[in-house]
């Protein structure tokens, strides 16, 4: 027996869909408006999508039956809202979610970049055994995707695309990752303002070819927060391009008190283009309270095991950059090896305060 619980609060509608099935026309398995969002997807294994509006003051949650294939196949306009959202979350067990050529996630970010308050995220994804391709999203308020509690899940040939946002939007993630293991992220173009791919805790993650434009590269960042724990590991980014941005690939943890570990990372045919401030930058200065760097590392999260293979490009020669910055806690920065790291154009030097394996720092 299905049900269906909506959650109206002031400015937000949430839909739960329950597990259940029966024989349905194909017709009524298509949606065009937002009203028959909640009984088609109650009822449905495959599921279209059509154009239609998120009203403002609303985000929308949807569960979907499991097993369910899901179709994209027009405009996803969200109208304005007020609140951190996800404007849209996506829960799918054993299932596939396509974004046909035809459709298009629209964020409207224009409509907040600039203004004071809190801009919210525009999707997170929650599943288990799903794959997801295909989509194409258009300016994020703030950050884009959201993957959370997920498990084997593949994201593939995903566009997002925020290049209005330059000089205007700010942390832009493209996708943030926690708690979630077997996880794959390939075949992407990101253009944003802020970490292409973000990771701050989980496990199995594979990031294959992608390039990203104007973002602060491929980061890891734990330790947030006293009392908050994080492990990353066995992580392995490869075969992709990093062009503009501030950093092509970091690695932070916060001097507030987390602790945790970051283990087993692994960069592989990276190549960085014109990084402004560092082709290589981690360190473990990081304060939440100035949102910035301290310039003094603080011990909480080791970093260790961490590999290089062919990772090569430049830095911007205009702008003071430099190739590597290590900033380290005394012992909590191990088994560093950059075998085949590469980076010219660097006017300012390194910063190291462990010598990698295969890499001489130039101090």
């Amino acid at each position: 027996m299905g049900f269906l619980a909506n959650i109206v609060a002031t400015t937000s509608v949430l839909l739960l869909i329950s597990s259940y099935s029966r024989a349905v026309t194909a017709d009524s398995c298509t949606i065009t408006s937002f009203d028959e969002i909640s009984s088609v997807v109650a009822s449905c294994s495959n599921v279209v999508f059509g154009s239609f509006t998120i009203p403002s003051g609303n985000k929308l949650a949807i569960k979907f039956l499991d097993g369910a294939s899901v179709t994209f196949s027009g405009e996803v306009l969200f109208e304005h809202f007020n609140g951190d959202g996800p404007l849209l979350r996506l829960t799918i067990n054993n299932g596939v979610v396509t974004g046909d050529d035809n459709h298009l996630f629209n964020g409207q970010g224009e409509s907040y970049w600039g203004l004071n308050g809190t801009k919210p995220l525009l999707m997170r994804l929650v599943a288990q055994n799903t794959n997801f391709q295909g989509f194409k999203i258009k300016n994020c308020p703030q950050r884009c995707i959201s993957i959370n509690g997920s498990n084997n899940t593949v994201i593939s040939n995903f566009t997002i695309d925020n290049q209005d946002g330059v000089g205007k939007a700010k942390n832009t993630d493209g996708f943030d990752v926690s708690s979630s293991s077997g996880i794959t992220i390939k075949d992407t173009i990101v253009t944003n303002q802020d970490d292409c791919v973000a990771i701050n805790s989980g496990s199995d993650i594979l990031v294959d070819n992608l390039h990203c434009i104007g973002s602060h590269g491929f980061d890891i960042s734990v330790g947030q927060g006293s009392g908050n724990t994080n492990f990353v590991t066995n992580v392995t980014f490869q075969n992709s391009i990093l062009t503009g941005g501030l950093v092509g690939l970091s690695m932070l943890s916060h001097i507030e008190g987390g602790t945790g570990e970051v283990n087993s990372i692994n960069y592989t045919n990276i190549h960085i283009e014109g990084s402004t401030d560092y082709a290589v930058f981690f360190h473990q200065d990081f304060s939440s309270a100035i949102q910035g760097n301290t310039g003094v590392p603080v011990g909480t999260v080791v970093f260790s095991d961490i590999t290089f293979n062919n990772v090569t490009g430049f830095v911007d020669d205009t702008t003071d950059a430099a190739a590597v910055c290590l900033r380290c806690a005394s012992g909590f920065c191990k088994n560093f090896n950059f075998n085949g790291l590469q980076i010219s154009g660097a006017t300012k030097k390194d910063e190291c305060s462990i010598e990698p394996i295969g890499y001489k720092c130039n101090t």
